[in-house]
């Protein structure tokens, strides 16, 4: 089965089960947050543009948004980004720190101020693109939910930021044409493996919450 029809699959059982639901809302707060977390920790201040500075504060402010939506579908269990809380987290977090070292790997001979900036553009690309689709299979999931409104905002922005990174990659990269059909295809294998790891715990989720039947006499 193809990834989309995968994803597809996997979040219509997400939707249809509150915990589970909690749970991807919490793992993609926390995804956020890893992003708000990275973009901060890898840009020196003096070359930390307004534009990236925004970015950082977006995601800070999506990680808030979705942990509050995780909040109101589970309850006070989803306070913090406990394992237990989330949904393939580990997984998940995998899936986003190997696409940053393959990033890094690919502009390793380049200065430290090049390459911080053309890895914070790769792989904040390459995450938009990927976010979009999520998000949007998500969304459409949703149906009439009162989430389906916020995740509309969030895309909204997550739109915004691919077309600014977008723009901003073309005009430091002279080898963007021929580098991001290597890089996509670096990102579509790492997606592969983390939508094998979801559903895989869907199933066992699925499993586990199946009541073995009553023993009678």
């Amino acid at each position: 089965m193809l990834a989309t029809n995968r994803l597809e699959a996997s979040i219509a059982a997400v939707v249809a089960d509150a915990n589970l639901h909690a749970r991807w809302l919490n793992t993609f707060s926390y995804l956020e947050y890893v992003g708000f977390r990275k973009i901060v920790k890898s840009q020196r201040a003096e070359a930390l543009t307004a534009e990236i500075l925004t970015h950082a504060l977006e995601e800070g402010r999506h990680a808030l948004g979705l942990k509050k939506l995780a909040l109101k579908v589970g309850g006070d269990a989803f306070a913090a980004y406990a394992p237990e809380n989330m949904l393939c987290g580990e997984e998940a977090e995998d899936y986003f720190q190997s696409l940053d070292k393959s990033c890094d790997e690919v502009f390793a001979a380049l200065p430290d101020a090049a390459r911080a900036k053309l890895v914070y553009c790769y792989v904040t690309w390459l995450i938009e693109r990927r976010a979009l689709d999520v998000y949007g299979v998500y969304k459409t999931a949703l149906g009439a939910s009162p989430i389906a409104g916020r995740i509309a905002g969030l895309l909204m922005e997550e739109e915004k930021h691919l077309s600014d990174i977008s723009a901003e990659i073309a005009a430091n990269d002279p080898e963007f044409a021929t580098r991001a059909p290597q890089l996509e295809a670096v990102e579509a294998a790492l997606y592969e493996t983390f939508i094998d790891r979801l559903v895989a715990e869907l199933s066992r989720s699925r499993a586990s919450s199946v009541a073995p039947a009553a023993v009678t006499a």
